[in-house]
């Protein structure tokens, strides 16, 4: 396309192009230290820099309110046509002058009837099939309004509301859509202006509501307050689990916490063009970071209406992954009208986007905002508006939590490098609002997935913040009376997570801190057993260990693989407990451990076929957690692990995120190699087939022509699978741990184990983050290993450094050190006790 056409089409009407779901098939072509966009800033823009928290609140009917009444969560969301009574509101307000413009917005029920002075303003409701959880309605009603006393009168039925599970009674009552904001504006349509009234504790609400209550002069005496929520951005709960993408035009609505930061992002390039009866000039400006003065993108729509079939439209492709929402800039005297779509894939744009497709209208000079998510293409079609629609910009508004990239890893293989640096911004993706499964879906935290992604954070990112914030909030205050996230197995990755945070960390303060919730919940999870030490389930939880058949819901497989999980739980709750200095409670979860890796060695424990059953996940949780002792690795190697990477058929379908586990166990039972060999075929294989992120759910044999739409997670099949999930990003630590061969075993790095293996490679350097500065460690194969370590102030490292078998020695910094032979004589250690430089090799 040459570039006058590219600049203007002919307002000619033809069939919009579908590129081919292949198109991006291919590793990007960005370099890997250049995929995440925000790593080179340095001096982010944080929200609470620009902007101030909307004081309109959320409120709801006092008899029906979770927040206040009912003491145990709820988790389980009313059908989407149950308790759908309406619900009725009031309030008085008075008006000192009619202004030309006021403009009414209400969000949060799924239908509302609005009453202003008892004149009926607006009876409106939402598509039900739309995927978001509430809409924004807005009328304006200056012609209702009169100097002094005014009253607004509402007759409401709860919202739609979303599938959603967090351990707040705030943040399940908005995702249930038992939530109502309001706001009066003295201004057009989309634009903000100090409200005239927002919605608060002065409202009254009720669920009986006698005749004539619409009307100013009832007398609502008898009717109770309503129950005041929060601030619509007055906590973190409400911006979790897509419950708030419906704002998304709300005046002025950001819906971020202060600590995000936001940049902004031109498309990478513009495809899927269709004019329809309308022309466009400028597309370059699309893809230009500014443009201007006289160069702005323009749409000239035809004088003929468009219809939903000829509006004109075109695909954005930024390129990768990102995190946040399209932002349309105005440069016209009218409002304007557009559809917004997003997709992680192509496939997902047209054929299933998973917040839908969904009307924006700009005000004019205004900036508008699609819903908050994860996409890489935005599909943009211009309804109305014209005759001239300009736009000073379209661009991404990229949303991300500012992070140093203090870890590193780089190789003589160009793919592993890709892999670690895809793995780091997959996890850094999910650091928003806490630590999410990914920005796209579920948008929410859940513990499985923050026991992968939080050690990819402690080894590149360092942050302690929203690490400790995801834990407590997880867990919640005491008494702790369910499972972390409804789910025991989850329960047991709380534990497994905290240790290796305190060892990153050397956070022994929030150990402490938490301490009443550790030994409550492992109480808690102890109640599941019967006398024979069975997993039970007697709280009739749903158990989930990974998404494969058998491996979710209350099967055999699922409790066995649990009591597993629960043992590695005991274990490490167990140690905590003794390094806070409780060894009463401490012997008693260890006894309880052991109890437990009795009753699986005796009833799970396959001794003729030399296994814990066939799925790769069990035997890699019992080899990794300690339940398998070492003289039952080779069997369970022969029989179930070394059949990794092979062609799957279920029930052998495994995830990333439970291949996380595989990779640890593999190396526990000395298969680096082959677990590398892995690495490079599975993750590896969502990178040539375009992978920016990495994805919730992959087998290497499932369908290329349009993979995303054939992902199975979650219990389903297609778009609906993320293609951004933290769980997934497990590579990325474990190539720090097992080739550069960085691991903490006491807390903050004060006792680290350095055990560098290259295995195929011919040279590895890299950097791992302590609270005591950077572990710096250099590898390269020249007739033998030779390796450059530094250690800073604090850090007690013994390197395990390869040697032939049955030597002892070993040249550091040019001296002979004599070592302990480890490792059946491969391997000695060396203690490096004293900050400094060291170069090693095998004497």
């Amino acid at each position: 396309m040459t570039p006058k056409t590219v600049r203007r089409f002919l307002p000619i009407l033809f069939l919009a192009f579908a590129w081919p779901a292949w198109a991006q098939k291919g590793p990007s072509s960005i370099p890997p230290g250049q995929l995440d966009p925000t790593r080179s800033i340095a001096h982010p823009q944080l929200f609470s820099s620009f902007h101030k928290p909307l004081p309109e609140e959320y409120i709801w009917t006092r008899e029906d309110s979770a927040v206040g009444n009912r003491a145990h969560i709820d988790y389980r969301s009313p059908g989407l046509h149950h308790q759908t009574a309406p619900h009725y509101f009031r309030v008085a307000f008075n008006v000192a002058q009619v202004p030309a413009h006021a403009t009414f917005y209400l969000a949060g029920p799924r239908s509302a009837t609005v009453y202003v002075n008892g004149q009926l303003a607006e009876r409106v409701s939402s598509d039900l099939l739309n995927p978001l959880g509430l809409h924004v309605f807005r009328t304006d009603v200056a012609r209702m309004l009169k100097p002094g006393r005014n009253v607004i009168a509402l007759e409401v039925v709860r919202g739609r509301g979303i599938a959603g599970f967090v351990n707040s009674a705030l943040s399940m009552q908005q995702i249930f859509g038992e939530v109502l904001v309001a706001k009066l504006v003295p201004a057009p349509g989309g634009v903000n202006a100090p409200a005239i009234l927002i919605s608060g504790p002065n409202w009254k609400g009720t669920l009986h509501a006698a005749a004539g209550w619409e009307q100013p002069s009832f007398n609502d005496s008898s009717w109770p307050a309503v129950m005041p929520l929060s601030p619509i951005e007055g906590a973190i709960d409400l911006f979790q689990w897509n419950a708030d993408a419906g704002l998304y035009d709300w005046p002025s609505y950001e819906g971020a916490s202060p600590f995000l930061a936001h940049t902004y992002l031109p498309a990478a390039k513009v495809q899927d063009v269709m004019p329809g009866r309308s022309s466009f000039e400028n597309l370059e400006a699309l893809t230009a970071p500014e443009s201007p003065a006289g160069t702005e993108f323009t749409v000239k729509l035809s004088s003929i209406a468009p219809g939903e079939e000829y509006a004109p439209g075109l695909t954005l492709d930024f390129g990768r992954e990102v995190s946040g929402r399209i932002e349309l800039i105005s440069d016209m005297a009218k409002e304007a009208a557009v559809t917004i779509q997003y997709g992680e894939s192509q496939g997902e744009l047209n054929h299933g986007p998973y917040l839908g497709v969904n009307v924006l209208r700009i005000a004019a000079h205004q900036a508008g905002h699609g819903p908050k998510s994860a996409f890489r293409y935005v599909r943009i079609r211009f309804l109305s508006g014209g005759p001239e629609l300009k736009f000073k910009a379209i661009r991404v508004e990229d949303i991300y939590y500012p992070v140093h990239y203090q870890g590193s890893f780089e190789s003589s293989d160009p793919l592993l490098n890709r892999i670690w640096a895809t793995g780091a911004y997959s996890a850094h993706l999910c650091m928003q609002d806490d630590i999410w499964d990914a920005p796209k879906r579920d948008r929410g935290r859940w513990m499985g997935d923050t026991d992968v992604s939080g050690r990819v954070i402690d080894t590149v990112f360092f942050d302690h913040f929203l690490l400790k914030d995801t834990l407590s909030r997880l867990i919640g205050e005491p008494p702790v009376t369910q499972h972390i996230n409804g789910i025991p197995g989850y329960s047991s990755f709380w534990f497994t997570a905290l240790r290796d945070y305190v060892r990153h960390t050397g956070d022994v303060a929030y150990l402490q801190s938490v301490r009443p919730q550790l030994l409550q919940l492992l109480q808690f999870m102890d109640k599941e057993f019967d006398a024979q030490n069975q997993f039970e389930n007697r709280g009739k939880a749903w158990l989930f260990v990974d998404w494969a058949p058998n491996l979710n819901g209350d099967t055999e497989e699922a409790r066995q693989a649990t009591t597993i999980e629960y043992y590695r739980a005991y274990i490490a709750g167990a140690g905590l407990l003794r390094q806070l200095g409780d060894a009463a409670d401490a012997e008693h979860f260890e006894a309880r451990a052991a109890a437990l890796k009795k009753s699986v060695q005796a009833t799970v424990w396959m001794p003729a076929d030399g296994d814990f059953g066939p799925r790769w996940q069990t035997n890699a949780m019992a080899v990794l957690s300690g339940v398998a002792n070492p003289n039952q690795y080779s069997a369970i190697w022969t029989q179930v692990l070394s059949h990794v990477g092979e062609p799957t058929f279920r029930p052998n379908l495994i995830t990333p995120y439970y291949g996380a586990y595989v990779l640890d166990a593999m190396a526990e039972m000395n298969h680096r190699a082959d677990a590398l060999k892995w690495i490079r075929e599975y993750w590896g294989g969502m990178i040539d087939e375009g992978a920016t992120s990495f994805w919730e759910a992959y087998d290497p044999s499932w369908p290329k022509n349009n993979p995303h739409s054939d992902l199975q997670a979650d219990g389903t099949t297609g778009y609906f699978a993320s293609l951004a999930h933290g769980w997934s990003a497990g590579p990325t630590y474990w190539l720090t741990e097992q080739v550069l061969g960085i691991r903490p075993v006491a807390e903050g790095f004060s006792k680290t184990i350095i055990r560098p293996d290259l295995l195929d490679l011919k040279w590895a350097r890299g950097q791992e983050p302590t609270p005591h500065g950077l572990i710096k460690v250099d590898l390269r194969q020249d007739n033998g290993m030779q390796a450059a370590i530094d250690v800073p102030e604090g850090v007690h490292a013994t390197v395990l450094f390869p040697v032939a078998r049955g030597a002892h020695r070993v040249l550091v910094n040019g001296v002979v050190r004599t070592g302990t032979p480890a490792e059946s004589g491969t391997r000695v250690a060396v203690a490096l006790d004293s900050p400094g430089h060291y170069e090693l090799r095998a004497q």
